[in-house]
């Protein structure tokens, strides 16, 4: 499904050739994909979705690896906010940027940017799933170490969430917390699109899309922050 040469272009770019090419086609092609073209691939199951899953928790555990050994005085309330900003869905999407996934990655092309941003995050885990299979976890590890190195040493203060943040400010200035409200859910089960509200500050309700209703408040919370940094 994905020719020969991309192939080996893509593992130049992960410094990390397959045993099992298989493997790593299937980490590249998104299930949406294969719904849009189910005349010509009837036969064809998309792996994708069981790769992300497992990638997913190799990468909780090789980043939890790395940073406990790194930053070996670091509390266990230090470690939990650099893990979650490492894993977190914006971050992997700007891996998936600096690793030029989208043009190897075969997905809907009637998907929306932002669910884009999301399937291109997912990618990054499919990946990784597909490096363990292939070469154990030394590898995923190695792999994950090399790509993620540049952005261990970021300072706290820039992975403060930002729901956190306005939650901090909204506190300190009218004693409230902000409302978030679920306005609705769209789209397929394996890539849905969550809206939602935002209450907060005496400002304008604020209404903001995600692939989660996480990232939709987080969408939403970043929006905030940034009106009230113009004024």
């Amino acid at each position: 499904m994905i020719n020969k040469k991309k192939i080996n272009q893509f593992e130049e770019i992960i410094s990390y050739s397959f045993k099992n090419k298989q493997l790593l086609e299937n980490a590249l092609v998104h299930p949406s994909y294969i719904a849009e073209n189910k005349k010509k691939l009837v036969k064809e199951i998309s792996d994708f979705e069981r790769l992300e899953f497992l990638g997913d928790r190799v990468l909780g555990l090789a980043i939890s690896s790395i940073i406990y050994k790194k930053f070996n005085k670091n509390n266990e309330g230090d470690l939990s906010k650099k893990l979650s900003y490492l894993v977190q869905k914006n971050f992997l999407h700007k891996i998936s940027v600096n690793l030029k996934i989208d043009r190897f990655l075969k997905f809907s092309s009637k998907k929306n940017n932002k669910m884009n941003i999301s399937i291109l995050a997912d990618s990054i885990e499919s990946l990784i799933g597909a490096l363990y299979l292939d070469g154990g976890f030394i590898s995923a590890k190695k792999f994950i170490h090399s790509t993620w190195g540049p952005y261990l040493n970021i300072e706290d203060k820039n992975m403060q969430d930002p729901k956190t943040k306005l939650q901090e400010l909204s506190q300190q200035k009218l004693k409230k917390l902000p409302e978030y409200n679920l306005i609705k859910k769209e789209g397929p089960s394996h890539s849905p699109t969550f809206t939602i509200s935002l209450k907060v500050l005496n400002l304008k309700k604020i209404i903001s899309s995600g692939s989660t209703i996480r990232d939709a408040e987080k969408n939403a919370a970043s929006i905030v922050l940034k009106l009230i940094n113009e004024k």
